[in-house]
């Protein structure tokens, strides 16, 4: 039952994201747009690391003895900017064939439906999310002038397709 209530977790985090999507998309002024871009940011960072850690941990409490489970649990990093290498690393030290995979996923592109000719960067758009929450939480936000609600939007895509994927390996 508790690795139901982790799954569980980050699927409300991901309500909670797309509920203030639509929320904020209503207000028209600019200036409110712009904060509540970096807010939003903010928490895909969180949600993608968040929903990979609750993925993975899950999975080694499934298929691990219990002292396994404890000390993969107890060890992982309380904070870590999940780019796409770091992503990479980490599946790697689960399943080679999950790397491969993820390095597959990341090198599809293709143009994205309503956005003219902006091809989708899957890479792009996860490092892109990780370093705006840097940016913002370090006081330069400065170097956020492209976080807009519909970039935000679009790395929010690639995020749960990212999400997806990982627990569609897992489960195989």
């Amino acid at each position: 039952m508790a690795s139901r209530s982790q799954h569980q977790g980050h699927d409300k985090y991901k309500s909670r994201i797309i509920h203030l999507f639509k929320l904020y998309a209503e207000d028209i002024n600019t200036e409110t747009q712009a904060d509540n871009a970096k807010y939003l940011a903010v928490l895909v960072s969180g949600y993608l690391e968040q929903a990979i850690k609750e993925i993975l941990l899950q999975y080694a409490s499934s298929i691990s003895a219990k002292p396994i489970s404890k000390y993969i649990k107890e060890t992982w990093p309380t904070s870590k900017n999940m780019t796409a290498t770091n992503i990479e690393s980490i599946l790697e030290q689960f399943n080679e064939g999950w790397s491969k995979e993820f390095s597959d996923w990341l090198k599809v592109t293709k143009k994205r439906e309503g956005r003219g000719n902006r091809k989708e960067d899957r890479k792009g758009d996860i490092n892109s999310i990780v370093t705006w929450r840097n940016y913002i939480a370090h006081g330069q936000e400065s170097k956020t002038t492209g976080v807009t609600l519909v970039s935000v939007k679009e790395k929010f895509i690639t995020i749960n397709d990212l999400i997806s994927l990982i627990e569609t390996m897992v489960k195989t």
